[in-house]
Formats: structure tokens, C-alpha cells, sequence
């Protein structure tokens, strides 16, 4: 392999092409001046930025001398016009790459011709078919994984979910041996949206690992709102308290957010600690109703403590279709109750508090508040009642307490889709925070100065802490297998070292910032040393 730059790979996995065939020949056989537009092509075409990513791909065919990237970019021009619905573009590159598919070697063409089959038999597109001259490309589990996918929605199309459902799972386990996160969860989410209509259990089953894997790949949450509506609307149907959950985060990403408008539905189960409610007229509707409270008056006030004792007395569970009141009295027992239970595992086993404080922490989108100078003392000094008497103070102390001691693993997940769990399991806790905390507890198996570490962590601002846990993950996520070595240099190294991380996983951390963000970096490391 060429001595191409760390970044230019990095960029590559980042952008959710990484051990795909075309790149793995591309940066095999081409120079990082020849890579250069292409990248920019790729990472301008995942940002659903068209009309760079069709300038890039146009200064591709103009500038590189390496036919074979010449052609792949103009492989993308070709899609890239189809998504802009400009046919007749498209259709003058596809000539143009029939002429020189001559000049391209075989294993290349074969790379090109599942999407140009897939181009042309939903957008009709050619005048008549690129030929494979062999059956290389029907081995590619990439391409493998798309076509399983475009079958799913013609089975849609006759409203057979089952099969459709069982397309999509095919496809995830393809795109999982890339791996290929984008694809994943495209799969789990096509198989959950549709197959809820007949068989919502299964929904569920895929809603949850969609949701885990969310949490663990994706940093930029900005193009995938749609998945989060279909986890919600799973959940709904099932009548999932973590519906709850599923809320939270998507408040917490979107609210501020201005290219995003949350739908008022999140808006209806967001948790909330409060301690009495007024009674509006769907909860007054329901005491009267369905509870036969006649006595209850419209437009005053009811005590929490108050809708607990009716919960108990109606055996009342968590419903989609319920007030909100109600609902959010019932999630608060959860917290309540899953507290007691992780608290006398705490008690009596002996558990590294201090990294799963740190993971749980940093995988928090809004921090909370109250983890500052006196709680870390407190953790480090390990005293067990007194770190149970901080985190029972109320129900957000007790919930992140349940989120930093649940252990909950993807193999679970994946178990369960495969049916090898005759009661399938889930997690207690939000499996997006669960993912993200799963990150760091692998960074920090084997870590050294730990205590230095997280008081050089909590002194930092609240935006070099936003990018140092983007840091942080991005340095667990991308360790894939390669058939290279990254190694960090300087004070990134002296960093890796002295914490015992990892210099590969440091490394691809690093990199995985653009240029001007790496300065930012640079100046946080500092204050580590």
C-alpha cells in the first residue's frame, strides 16, 4: 500500500465508505494528490451536498491521471445527476463510461455494475445494460446487502412485510461484515418501519438495535431524524416506557437545531421530576372516565404523591394512549425502582465506579449539572453509602446511577434478532447513552494516571468538552481492522502513553478531526500533559 496520509483514511471511514471493495482498490492503487478531490467528493455526497459533491467529481475527471478513479468518479457523477433528476446529464456520463469501459480492468468494472443495474432498472437510465464479464460483483457482500434492500421495497410494494422484513435483516448482516454502519442501519430501520404493521414485537426487536447502534457509530445526527421517528413510533405501538428515553435524546440533539423541526409528538414524553400537575383536560377526562373520580375539578392541581397512590390502587402501567401525567409518575417509579435494584448490586460487588462515572458521563449529550470537584472526591474515595446517598437525592441522579451500572451488550441485541432468545432480552436503561458509554469503558480497560485523567477532564470548558468526548469515541469506533497501523506523533503520542490508551486508537481519534478542528485538539491535549 501507498504511504497515503492518516486523514485521507480517516476520512474514508468517517464518511461511511470504508472497507467497501472501490475504496479498499482505490487507496491501494492511486497517490493522496490523485485521492484528494475524490474524498472531497464522497464527503460532499454524505452530507447530501450534491451540488459540491458534482463539482468534485467533475474536477476528478478533469485533473487525475489514474483512469480507473477517473471513471469511479464519474460512476458517482452518474448517481449523483439521477438524485438531482437531471436524466440527460446522467445519461451522456453513462455513455462516456461505456466508451472507456474498455480501458477499466475487470475487477473495477465489476464494482461499478450492481448500482448501475440498480440506476437503470428504477430510473431507466441506459439504453441498454453494462455487461459484467463475469459474476465477480455477485460475490461483494456491499452490493450484495443494495440488492437485497431494493428486493425488500418490491415486496413492500404487495404489502408482504414478512418478506420484506427478512430482506432487510439480510442485508444488515451483509453491511455488518463491511462493517458498514450507514447500511445497517438503514436495513434495521426499513425492517422495523414495515413490519411493525403486522408484527410489532419484531419491530421492537430491530428498533432496538438501530437505537444501540445509533449511539455507537454516529456523531453527525443532523440526516438521520427519520430513524429516531421510527424507533418512536415503535415504541409507541408496543407501549415501551423507553419511549421516555428515545425523547430525551431527541430533545437533547434537536432542540437547538435549526435545520431540524422536532415533531410535537416527542414532545408528549419528556420526562419531567416535577412534584404536582395540573389538571388539564385529558388527565380530568381520564380520572373521571376511566378511574370514576367524579370528585377530581378541572384546572387545579394534584400532587405526584397523589397519582402514585391511584397508580397503585388501578394497577396502572405505562400506556402510549394515557395522559401524560400519569405516564411520566409511572417512568419516575421505574427510575425509582431500577435504583434499588442497581443499588444493592452495588453494595455488594466489588465495581470500578471511577471509569463507569467517566463513560457515562461523556456519553451524556447535555451534562449534567452536579458531577463536579466534591462527587469526584467522593467516587474516588469509594465510600459506598455515602455515593449511594449522593445519587438517591432525585430522579436524575438515580437515572444516570442506572445508566452508569447497567452492562448491556450488543450480542444481546443481535441474539434476539435472530430469534436465539426465547424471551428477548432488552436493556433497562436508553441503549443510544448505553452505546456511547460502551465506547469509553474499552478505551479505559487498561488505563494509567486514571485519577489525573478525569480531574484534567472536569477542568475543562463545557465546547473543549463537547470535542474531546467526540475525541473520545471517535478513538474506539474507527479501530477497525486494517491492513495498516496508525501510530500518533508527538505530544498525541506522549498522551496515548501516559494513559495507557492505546497510540493506535489515539491516532485515529486525532485524525478524525479536519485540520483547524485538530488545533482545538492539540490545546486540550496540552492541558493533559
Amino acid at each position: 500500500m501507498k504511504d497515503i496520509s492518516f486523514k485521507i483514511l480517516i476520512d474514508i471511514i468517517k464518511y461511511g465508505y470504508y472497507s467497501t471493495p472501490i475504496i479498499n482498490y482505490i487507496y491501494k492503487n492511486n497517490t493522496e494528490d490523485d485521492l484528494k478531490y475524490y474524498i472531497l467528493l464522497l464527503k460532499s455526497k454524505w452530507k447530501k451536498d450534491f451540488k459540491s459533491a458534482i463539482f468534485y467529481a467533475n474536477k476528478v475527471i478533469a485533473t487525475t491521471t489514474t483512469t480507473i478513479l477517473r471513471e469511479l468518479a464519474r460512476f458517482e457523477l452518474i448517481s449523483l445527476y439521477v438524485k438531482n433528476k437531471e436524466f440527460e446529464p446522467a445519461k451522456k456520463q453513462c455513455e462516456c463510461l461505456r466508451n472507456n469501459f474498455k480501458n477499466i480492468s475487470e475487477y473495477a468494472r465489476n464494482l461499478m455494475i450492481p448500482g448501475l443495474k440498480l440506476l437503470n432498472t428504477k430510473y431507466n437510465i441506459l439504453n441498454k445494460d453494462f455487461k459484467a464479464y463475469s459474476d465477480n460483483y455477485e460475490e461483494n457482500n456491499v452490493d450484495k446487502a443494495i440488492l437485497k434492500y431494493s428486493q425488500a421495497r418490491e415486496y413492500i410494494k404487495n404489502e408482504e412485510y414478512n418478506k420484506a422484513y427478512e430482506l432487510f435483516i439480510d442485508g444488515y448482516f451483509l453491511a455488518k461484515d463491511f462493517p458498514h454502519p450507514t447500511m445497517m442501519c438503514n436495513g434495521l430501520n426499513g425492517a422495523a418501519w414495515w413490519i411493525r404493521k403486522v408484527d410489532k414485537k419484531k419491530a421492537l426487536i430491530a428498533a432496538d438495535l438501530l437505537e444501540y447502534y445509533i449511539g455507537y457509530y454516529f456523531e453527525d445526527l443532523n440526516y438521520i431524524y427519520n430513524w429516531f421517528d421510527t424507533i418512536f413510533e415503535v415504541r409507541r405501538i408496543n407501549k415501551d416506557i423507553k419511549i421516555f428515553e428515545c425523547c430525551d435524546v431527541v430533545n437533547a440533539i434537536y432542540h437547538n437545531n435549526s435545520e431540524i423541526s422536532i415533531d410535537l409528538k416527542f414532545m408528549k414524553f419528556l420526562f419531567s421530576p416535577v412534584t404536582y400537575y395540573k389538571i388539564d383536560n385529558s388527565l380530568f377526562q381520564y380520572m373521571k372516565n376511566v378511574l370514576n373520580l367524579n370528585d377530581i375539578k378541572k384546572y387545579m392541581t394534584i400532587q405526584s404523591v397523589t397519582l402514585n397512590k391511584l397508580i397503585r390502587k388501578y394497577h396502572l402501567i405505562f400506556s402510549s394512549n394515557q395522559p401524560y401525567e400519569i405516564n411520566n409518575e409511572i417512568f419516575k417509579r421505574q427510575i425509582k425502582n431500577l435504583f434499588e435494584k442497581n443499588k444493592e448490586v452495588f453494595l455488594k460487588k466489588t465495581i470500578d465506579l471511577s471509569v463507569l462515572f467517566l463513560a457515562t458521563y461523556i456519553s451524556y449529550i447535555n451534562k449534567p449539572k452536579y458531577s463536579k470537584l466534591p462527587l469526584l472526591k467522593l467516587i474516588f474515595k469509594d465510600d459506598k453509602n455515602k455515593i449511594i446517598k449522593f445519587f438517591s437525592a432525585n430522579y436524575e441522579k438515580m437515572y444516570f446511577f442506572n445508566v452508569m451500572m447497567e452492562n448491556f451488550h450488543e450480542k444481546i441485541l443481535i441474539d434476539n434478532l435472530l430469534n436465539k432468545n426465547n424471551n428477548p432480552q432488552t436493556a433497562e436503561g436508553c441503549l443510544f447513552y448505553l452505546a456511547r458509554k460502551k465506547l469509553i469503558t474499552e478505551l479505559f480497560k487498561k488505563p494509567k494516571n486514571f485519577k489525573e485523567f478525569v480531574f484534567n477532564y472536569f477542568k475543562l470548558s463545557d465546547e473543549e468538552m463537547k470535542v474531546f468526548d467526540v475525541f473520545l469515541r471517535n478513538c474506539v469506533r474507527y479501530d477497525i481492522k486494517w491492513s495498516i497501523t496508525p501510530y500518533p506523533k508527538s505530544k498525541i503520542r506522549d498522551f496515548a502513553i501516559k494513559y495507557g490508551l492505546g497510540q493506535k486508537r489515539i491516532a485515529l481519534g486525532y485524525y478524525s478531526f479536519e485540520d483547524d478542528e485538530r488545533i482545538l485538539i492539540d490545546e486540550i491535549i496540552d492541558k493533559f500533559l
